[in-house]
């Protein structure tokens, strides 16, 4: 016993940029790893927004058969802290906190975005190869503004009130049910495990887009879309 566990703490001490070369070379999304396995940082990048993730393990994950870690990651006024979690066949992220800037947002979809950053609060998602989403809970907090987007070739524009977004499974689907400040229907985002997203808007939302002159109730949801998700801007 006393052998393993000294076998165990040497591993932990094997830097981490020995042990990426070694298990995935041609990463084209980390470089740049410094410290060991039990606590480190490294650069990332993916569909152009770059930042740092740093982690620091957390050992007694190892007794539920699964890998664990404090993970923080940032990218300009991006900011998120929270737990992340990988088993046989599962991932895991629990209690995610922080918050993700405007200009974080321009990257992966280039609209015009206003000044509020959306605040995350205790997220936690997990998926299952098997299983599909798990365990999700926590919303997300954003303080509306003037937003600018492209539609038929020129950019719409809506002013658009703060809105809270309520993270929880929906039969399979992973759903954020989009309220207004009165926890009033704005809009419902569902993502299927196959990463198919489908959107519905209701008229309470679209009242705020210039222009626009709806008659439906306003709990209706008078635009509803699917599409993969990795159709949508920069993902």
């Amino acid at each position: 016993m006393a052998a393993l566990l000294l076998l165990f703490f040497i591993l932990l001490q094997l830097p981490a940029a020995w042990i990426l070369a070694r298990f995935s070379p041609q990463n084209p999304y980390i470089d740049h790893v410094t410290g060991n396995v039990w606590q480190g940082q490294a650069d990332w990048r993916l569909q152009g927004v770059e930042g740092v993730l740093s982690w620091r393990l957390r050992p007694w994950e190892f007794l539920l058969l699964r890998v664990g870690a404090d993970i923080e990651l940032q990218t300009g006024d991006t900011s998120l802290k929270g737990h992340a979690f990988v088993g046989r066949h599962v991932w895991q992220v629990v209690d995610l906190d922080g918050q993700v800037a405007p200009s974080t947002l321009r990257t992966l979809l280039p609209w015009q975005w206003p000044a509020s950053p959306i605040q995350v609060r205790a997220v936690s998602v997990g998926l299952g190869q098997q299983t599909g989403w798990r365990d999700v809970d926590g919303q997300i907090n954003w303080g509306g503004g003037a937003l600018g987007y492209p539609f038929e070739g020129r950019i719409e524009r809506a002013s658009l009130p703060p809105m809270v977004g309520r993270f929880s499974l929906d039969k399979a689907r992973l759903h954020v049910a989009l309220t207004n400040a009165s926890n009033e229907r704005m809009g419902d985002l569902y993502l299927s495990p196959d990463q198919m997203l489908d959107v519905q808007l209701t008229q309470r939302l679209l009242m705020s887009v210039s222009g626009y002159r709806g008659q439906a109730g306003m709990d209706t949801a008078v635009v509803s879309t699917r599409q993969p998700l990795s159709s949508i801007g920069g993902f």
